[in-house]
């Protein structure tokens, strides 16, 4: 079975000199935990924050969390890309997605400027998103399909009360303003430059602050 890709735009597309990528917020950020008490606990905590549980993946131990324009997964699969960076860091943010105009145009961009891209992810029949490495060896996910059909109809299957959850949920979150990554010590300056270099991360309120 082939794989989908997300579709793509005119590769030959001409994006403004000062957003080369076409960057336009985030699309999710994903959780982990290294353990079935912390993906629970992750998600008991989101629902207190307000954010409804509106989707499960077709094959997979991964949630979708949902509250205005912010979208969280919880993702506890075994023998993922989640479950060793969980192991690794404990509970965590593993991966994060950027919405940008067109995924592979922005990949082919960010590899032109050092960024290392991530072998595909995906399993038969599930979207291949485009994605490079971040800190720690977190994803950095490129969607470019976004909005009225996104991402989330291919590989989730919505719950059927879905919508009376966001409504019954909402606290008044709508968006994501900035994320904040700790570093170990040692490695501040290596990550301060790769955020001043990365073409993503410039046009996205992304701080980073050294770890005790």
């Amino acid at each position: 079975m082939e794989k989908q890709s997300i579709p793509q735009s005119d590769a030959g597309m001409m994006l403004p000199a000062e957003n080369p990528l076409g960057t336009d917020g985030f699309e999710f950020v994903e959780f982990t935990a290294p353990t079935a008490d912390g993906i629970a606990a992750l998600k008991m905590l989101f629902s207190q924050m307000g954010f409804a549980e509106i989707a499960q993946h077709k094959h997979k131990q991964v949630w979708l969390y949902r509250q205005g324009d912010i979208n969280f997964i919880v993702n506890g699969e075994p023998q993922s890309q989640a479950s060793g960076f969980a192991t690794v860091h404990g509970a965590s943010v593993n991966a994060m997605a950027f919405r940008v105009e067109d995924a592979s145009v922005a990949l082919d961009y960010a590899a032109a400027q050092g960024a290392k891209p991530c072998p595909p992810q995906a399993g038969p029949m599930e979207l291949n998103i485009p994605a490079i490495y971040g800190i720690g060896d977190s994803l950095i996910y490129l969607v470019d399909r976004y909005g009225d059909h996104d991402i989330y109809e291919v590989d989730f299957t919505y719950y059927p009360d879905a919508a009376a959850r966001l409504v019954a949920k909402d606290a008044g979150l709508l968006v994501i303003d900035h994320l904040t990554h700790n570093v170990e010590r040692g490695h501040m300056d290596h990550w301060h430059s790769f955020m001043k270099t990365s073409p993503i991360l410039k046009r996205s309120a992304i701080l980073i602050s050294k770890a005790k």
